[in-house]
């Protein structure tokens, strides 16, 4: 269980961390020689889908580091059903956007890379597979997110209902088991943009 300060640093190390990768995606230069613009992410041999990967991942962290502290600050219920549904819907759209990403990573890997690409999705997979049946993915998660978090449902007692079924977990539950995926995950994302991905690539993630 981390302390806030950990909590704290941990926000402010991986909010450094996105400014950076935003800076890629956001600043282009003048090339004066041939008259166009160049990406700064050509120049510094990045790719843009591995950049906007790694925003994507880091982003994700920070909200649920951010959700995780404010649960752990909550004094009455209804601050911890608050930051309970941002929680849903924060992971909810993150293993959506994951499986959106996924393919288009795979596919942009050398033939030397892929084996070991392809073991490091599969076990990230199966991490995502636990976590997507302890928490119900399509029956509870998916109610929580469109009937109160994504939006205010006009039948007030089916919103009113994710306070009920939420109070079946321990509050802080839901994020620290997310963390299990989304660590190797960010872990995985940083490897893949400085091109330092190794068949040890799971097993050091979970030593960071």
């Amino acid at each position: 269980m981390m302390t806030f300060k950990e909590i704290d640093e941990r926000i402010n190390h991986y909010q450094e961390e996105l400014e950076w990768s935003v800076m890629i995606l956001k600043n282009s230069i003048k090339d004066a020689s041939y008259d166009k613009e160049t990406d700064v992410i050509e120049i510094l041999g990045y790719e843009k889908a591995r950049v906007e990967f790694f925003s994507f991942a880091t982003a994700s962290y920070i909200d649920l580091l951010c959700t995780y502290r404010n649960l752990k600050r909550a004094k009455t219920d209804w601050e911890k059903f608050y930051n309970l549904r941002i929680a849903y819907m924060t992971i909810y759209e993150t293993i959506n956007t994951y499986f959106k990403f996924k393919g288009e990573i795979y596919n942009s890997v050398s033939k030397e890379e892929k084996e070991i690409y392809k073991r490091f999705f599969g076990m990230l997979n199966d991490e995502l597979y636990e976590f997507k049946d302890e928490f119900q993915y399509e029956k509870i998660m998916s109610k929580i997110r469109n009937k109160s978090s994504a939006h205010y449902d006009r039948n007030f007692l089916d919103y009113y209902s994710s306070l009920e079924l939420l109070k079946k977990y321990e509050s802080k539950d839901i994020i620290r088991s997310f963390f299990y995926f989304l660590n190797p995950l960010h872990y995985f994302s940083f490897s893949l943009l400085k091109g330092e991905v190794d068949e040890f690539l799971f097993v050091n993630s979970w030593m960071t």
